[in-house]
């Protein structure tokens, strides 16, 4: 087994591994990159692209109101000061980060653009923020990565639309501005092909820039080459066994090894350990990669874990053969819509964040079934916003067909379809039309923040999350709570080391991403904080190894 060195191993090609990268070759290092998979760009990829950085530069340069403190104060709203995955240190260092990374980022030509109005999730806590502090990148053109093109992973839909015109793009049957947001969304698609563009946005784009930047940087990127074992020296990480492709071989690292290789969704024997045993694998829409071996690794040599019972939930409709299964966010947000349990009843705000929703049902389903819950809709829903992949107005005849979609033209037959208590779905609706009419809802507060708004029906009063459910035929659609990736791994500190359970660093060792426990615990505090925090303490760590 030769030996190959170098002044810094990277193990997973997520935003955190490749700004990692990119940080190291600005601090004049020879990194080297390794990737388990074929394709470079991890969860990272098929996300929204959206990076959650607090106070950063271009709110500044809009005159968008925001500081440090309320960052802190919004932040300390989901975790203890003293929590062992999120110390007030390591969120301070976070937020210190935010103005580097946006600068490593726009020194490589990557352009930045703010997502206006993506709510912070929980906008009306203390510290929170209505205009967003969200930001993403503007679209790619994939083919400026040349042969590497080939070897990026594709995003996980097809429409060139970016986070920040989801919304918009949600309207297209309910809106004027949907419509025409709808039309330039297309024009652009068009206009891509005409031109011969291979059109990339939302994660792929990042991705794509990055990847790109770290090229034009030299940057050594290794694919199908996946960690096996850290390697150690009185108590220092000194590198690692890595497999390239059946041939292990030992990586040196002379500064230590940055690990920024994603979490274990698709690991069954971690998440029959950690999490809900009636949460599917299956149901995850993570990345084929997210299978755990790094954690393993770290915690062979010491490091302690924090918070591995939790993921990044979304509910799934695994509806419709061909197509797939779908996350359902937006949806949710709209008018004419609920979501209930096998008794009828309503046990969350539909419109709260993907992560609050998903585990509402498995917590609601430890005292009444709710895997899956159902989401109840009527027809005007159906006629005027998307559900998964099916347009406004249509519904394909395959979900019926295969029972993956339900409809009846009375609720007692719906609920009967579904196995729902037809008494308990009659009474919930009855009361939900009641309050749909006043516009507030009583029970859980749908449509009061400005992020239950976001994805809302502007056009639709009082309440643009709020509709009666009232003109059949009816619908019912199981949703189940997937996720975009475990959120649960080692414990690091305020420079990205990671942690033995008495709170020493573990020399050598560094790590950021889904491998860590997350900067505000069980909870996301706004759209892309995985990916924001993942950047930062991957260029965090680089700039602590080689002090």
């Amino acid at each position: 087994m030769s030996d190959i060195d170098c002044d810094v191993l990277i193990v997973g090609s997520g935003i955190g591994g490749l700004t990692a990268a990119i940080a190291a070759r600005v601090a004049g290092l020879r990194p080297i990159l390794v990737e388990k998979q074929h394709l470079v760009g991890g969860s990272s990829a098929l996300s929204n692209g959206a990076l959650w950085l607090p106070n950063n530069p271009l709110m500044i340069r809009e005159k968008v109101h925001d500081s440090r403190d309320a960052a802190l104060t919004y932040l300390g709203n989901f975790v203890a000061d003293d929590d062992p995955g999120s110390s007030l240190a390591r969120r301070g260092a976070f937020l210190d980060g935010v103005a580097p990374v946006v600068a490593l980022l726009e020194a490589q030509g990557i352009p930045l653009q703010r997502c206006e109005g993506y709510s912070d999730y929980y906008d009306l806590l203390p510290g929170g923020n209505a205009a967003g502090r969200a930001i993403e990148v503007r679209l790619f053109d994939a083919n400026l990565l040349g042969p590497w093109r080939r070897r990026l992973r594709p995003q996980s839909f097809r429409t060139p639309a970016r986070a920040s015109e989801s919304a918009e793009l949600s309207q297209m049957g309910a809106s004027w501005e949907g419509k025409a947001k709808t039309v330039q969304v297309l024009m652009r698609a068009l206009d891509a092909r005409l031109r011969g563009k291979a059109l990339l946005s939302a994660g792929a784009a990042l991705q794509g820039r990055m990847l790109l930047a770290a090229l034009n940087r030299g940057c050594d990127i290794r694919t199908n080459a996946g960690l096996e074992e850290l390697a150690e020296r009185n108590g220092r990480v000194t590198g690692a066994v890595v497999n390239f492709d059946g041939w292990k071989r030992r990586i040196n690292a002379h500064y230590g090894v940055v690990v920024a290789a994603g979490g274990f969704s698709h690991n069954r024997g971690m998440r029959a350990r950690w999490q809900d045993p009636l949460v599917d694998p299956q149901w995850s829409s993570a990345n084929p990669g997210d299978t755990g071996e790094a954690i393993t690794a770290m915690a062979r040599v010491g490091a302690a874990l924090g918070w591995m019972n939790e993921a990044w939930w979304v509910l799934n409709f695994p509806g419709g053969g061909k197509s797939g299964s779908h996350r359902i966010v937006p949806e949710l947000h709209k008018p004419h819509i609920i979501l209930v349990d096998q008794a009828g009843r309503r046990f969350v705000n539909e419109a709260a964040p993907p992560m609050e929703v998903g585990r509402a049902c498995l917590e609601r389903n430890r005292k009444v079934p709710a895997l899956p819950a159902w989401a109840i809709f009527d027809s005007r829903h159906r006629r005027h916003y998307s559900f998964g992949s099916a347009l406004p107005g249509r519904t394909p005849r395959a979900w019926l067909r295969e029972s993956h979609l339900r409809r009846n033209a009375t609720l007692e037959g719906l609920a009967r379809q579904c196995g729902i208590d037809p008494g308990g779905l009659e009474g919930t609706v009855t009361r939900w039309n009641t309050m749909a009419m006043r516009g507030i809802d009583e029970d859980f507060g749908k449509g009061r923040s400005a992020y239950n708004r976001y994805y809302g029906d502007g056009g639709h009063v009082p309440n643009p999350c709020m509709g009666m459910i009232a003109k059949p035929p009816f619908y019912a659609a199981p949703l189940v709570p997937g996720d975009v990736g475990t959120c649960g791994g080692v414990l690091t500190d305020e420079h990205a080391r990671v942690r033995r359970a008495d709170g020493s660093a573990i020399e050598g060792l560094y790590a950021t991403g889904n491998c860590t426990a997350p900067l505000a615990g069980p909870h996301c505090a706004g759209t892309g904080q995985s990916i924001g925090s993942s950047a930062v303490f991957g260029m965090i760590a680089i700039r602590h190894l080689v002090r």
